[in-house]
């Protein structure tokens, strides 16, 4: 089992200070939030998924669905992030909390849980979250090497984006640069049959969230 294992790890090798300097909260928001600083900035994912799956567990607890969507948003980006690669041997080897997941179906895994937070985001009509989601699916699928999915996720995050700016004609969205609109965005990733042009640099749309106008 993981747990256990951890615990001897921490022992021999000092993993049990993972969480150090990560401040204790009972706010799931929070949780989220020092999660993804963990895996995304600090390459610390191992005290990052306790705190998604705690995050997790409390909006469950609360029937926050829309905090939940987020809470699986960001296990989405964990799975497919930069960070388990620096730990590869040691998933390869103990695994994740959750625990059906491997290192070599992170992917799989990123995936599910973008389409869970995909179907609660959609059903509480939080289009440019859920337009986020499917944007992030297809760079998930990018990842994989299977384009065809790549592009459906995209066309799906066009149509959330339009469905959103039809609905609030009056916001902007914060775009990656050198380009004016998202459909040229996305007209682009698809004119590539499913692999995005300089797919590094597009990295960093992966936190983008819509820029409301109140002025």
């Amino acid at each position: 089992m993981f747990l256990p294992i951890i615990l001897v790890l921490s022992l021999l090798t000092g993993t049990g200070c993972a969480a150090m300097l990560v401040m204790a909260t009972t706010n799931p928001d929070q949780k989220v939030r020092d999660a993804y600083m963990l895996f995304d900035q600090q390459y610390r994912p191992l005290p990052a998924e306790r705190l998604i799956r705690e995050a997790i567990a409390r909006y469950q607890t609360r029937n926050d669905e829309l905090g939940l969507a987020e809470a699986y948003r960001v296990y989405g980006f964990f799975f497919r992030s930069a960070a388990l690669e620096k730990w590869q041997k040691f998933y390869e080897s103990q695994g994740f909390y959750e625990t059906n997941a491997t290192f070599s179906n992170r992917y799989e895994k990123s995936i599910e849980y973008f389409e869970k937070s995909a179907a609660l985001f959609e059903k509480h009509g939080t289009y440019d979250k859920l337009a986020n989601v499917y944007l992030n699916m297809g760079f998930t699928y990018e990842f994989a090497n299977q384009k065809s999915q790549a592009c459906s996720a995209y066309k799906k995050s066009l149509i959330a984006s339009d469905r959103f700016m039809k609905d609030h004609p009056g916001d902007l969205l914060n775009l990656p640069e050198g380009y004016s609109t998202y459909k040229e965005y996305i007209d682009r990733c698809l004119e590539e049959n499913g692999t995005c042009p300089h797919f590094s640099t597009l990295l960093p749309v992966s936190i983008w969230y819509v820029v409301r106008n109140y002025g």
